[in-house]
């Protein structure tokens, strides 16, 4: 919000909203994320990407959370390349940092690293042995890849 309307964030921060009220709020939209999560399994990726943002505000109880999406994403072995791609994305983050995206998060908040690669990683296998994958699949796991190097390995 600070970047795309500064002047409503402005506002918003002067209201001067307590840390348990923020927490609330956010936990209550992670529980409503999750319970919607498998709705539209086509586009799976869009609230596994807005769960990432509520969690990355750094509100809830992230490592709670964190490990509930990643018992998530144990299940979803059976998605087409498509969506796995868009949550390789979401995982590796979208900027160069690559401090938007989930591993990040995870390695930087919890002591969910190695679970997190190891679902990953059998994500990543599952797909390659059973789909005709493309550029933009193996960019992605490239990106997660680094992205764990960068923060879950050596560079931590």
């Amino acid at each position: 919000m600070g970047r795309e309307e500064p002047a409503r964030y402005n506002m918003f921060r002067m209201l001067h909203i307590g840390e348990e009220t923020l927490k609330e709020w956010d936990e209550e939209l992670l529980d409503a994320l999750f319970a919607t999560l498998w709705t539209v399994p086509n586009r799976i990726w869009v609230p596994h990407e807005n769960i990432l943002k509520i969690i990355q505000l750094n509100h809830c109880d992230t490592p709670v959370y964190l490990s509930r999406l990643l018992d998530e994403m144990k299940k979803m072995e059976h998605l087409d390349h498509h969506n796995l791609t868009l949550i390789l994305e979401n995982m590796a983050g979208r900027t160069e940092p690559m401090k938007d995206g989930g591993v990040y998060t995870i390695c930087k908040y919890s002591g969910l690293a190695e679970r997190m690669n190891t679902i990953t990683e059998r994500l990543i296998a599952t797909c390659t042995a059973r789909c005709d994958v493309d550029e933009r699949f193996e960019t992605a796991v490239r990106s997660y890849r680094k992205a764990y190097e960068k923060w879950g390995g050596s560079g931590r």
